[in-house]
């Protein structure tokens, strides 16, 4: 888990927290916090970082306040796509929404570092967007975020669709807000509060909404924009532990990228990756190892996908192959292991 100390979170999103008090004539407790003095100089540079601990005292001092409750709605919906800066930019010019939704896993470290993006596809060729913590923080504040980006991304994919009408569904491990009308009133859209065993949001989109063509298509301004972002991620590569980051690219892709794919979505040489790796007496290979086991027991514990579909996305040319590799690391096939754990996955369908 992230040092809570280590000021990684953008500014720019909470900096709108100011904002939506300020709107609804709401003045902060500064004996609580003192939010109004740090703004001034966040808000000349949002860049700039929070860590976990000041993004809890702010939340904390903010959902203190009167007529607060619903804060996380609001501050969802005010995110439209170029509130992402360089990622919101790509995604606009995206080609298809599926292809929106693979670049916005690829990079959600640069939205939000304390949380991560995963994809996985159904048998029916629908695709469920998961969104988990990776940063230790209080309940109060974690619920806060889960509700907020789960409002912006229902925001966000309603921008970029504009008119087309397909119904899809948000998943949220929270409670039922008090204010749940506000959920009910948005278009084409279902929301499950207590739906996931973790803390985390899924959205299941049908394979009807992927191919949706996007109006602002532009492939050499997507380029542009995300060579933008790797260089970025490569800027925070060197700022933190590097086979961390590693593993957390690896766990996040759909299909396990290579060493050298790996160095190429890092903008490094496969050399110089496997220099900073041995520095750490790491190996690349035992890193994937463990991803791949802590990716296969999830998909066995939480998904009802096939062994075959399992080891494909897993980079596998056959079942057989990923049962022998599963065997060997964990003590049992991929199927014992699925009889034995005992878990139900929660479909967008049931």
């Amino acid at each position: 888990m992230m040092n809570k100390n280590i000021a990684l979170v953008p500014a720019r999103y909470y900096i709108r927290l100011w904002d939506i008090l300020l709107s609804h004539h709401i003045v902060m407790d500064e004996a609580a916090y003192d939010f109004k003095s740090d703004m001034s100089k966040f808000q000349k540079d949002p860049e700039l970082k929070f860590s976990i601990h000041q993004v809890e005292q702010i939340i904390q001092a903010c959902l203190s306040m009167p007529h607060c409750e619903d804060l996380a709605f609001e501050l969802g919906k005010s995110l439209h796509l170029s509130a992402h800066n360089l990622v919101g930019y790509a995604v606009l010019t995206c080609e298809t929404l599926e292809h929106a939704i693979k670049l916005v896993t690829q990079y959600f470290s640069l939205i939000m570092p304390s949380f991560r993006a995963s994809i996985y596809y159904t048998k029916t060729g629908d695709i469920e967007l998961f969104i988990e913590p990776v940063a230790l923080m209080d309940s109060l504040t974690l619920n806060f975020h889960i509700e907020a980006i789960a409002i912006a991304l229902y925001q966000n994919i309603r921008e970029l669709l504009n008119q087309q009408r397909c119904r899809y569904s948000f998943f949220l491990s929270i409670h039922t807000p008090a204010y749940i009308r506000k959920f009910e009133e948005l278009d084409n859209v279902k929301f499950y509060f207590n739906a996931l065993d973790k803390p985390s949001l899924k959205v299941a989109l049908p394979q009807e909404m992927l191919n949706y063509p996007l109006p602002l298509a532009d492939e050499i301004t997507l380029r542009t924009v995300e060579r933008r972002c790797q260089e970025q991620m490569k800027e925070i590569t060197h700022r933190h532990d590097f086979p961390e980051w590693i593993k957390m690219v690896l766990m996040n892709a759909y299909h396990i990228p290579t060493l050298s794919e790996c160095a190429e979505l890092l903008n490094v040489s496969t050399k110089t990756l496997q220099r900073q790796l041995r520095k750490q007496n790491i190996d690349f290979n035992n890193i994937r190892k463990d991803v791949l086991l802590s990716r296969a027991t999830q998909k066995l514990n939480h998904s009802s996908d096939s062994i075959t579909q399992i080891a494909y996305e897993l980079g596998y040319s056959s079942s057989s192959n990923f049962s022998r590799a599963f065997k060997i690391l964990q003590g049992m096939t991929p199927e014992e292991y699925r009889e034995q754990s005992g878990r139900k996955y929660h479909s967008s369908k049931v």
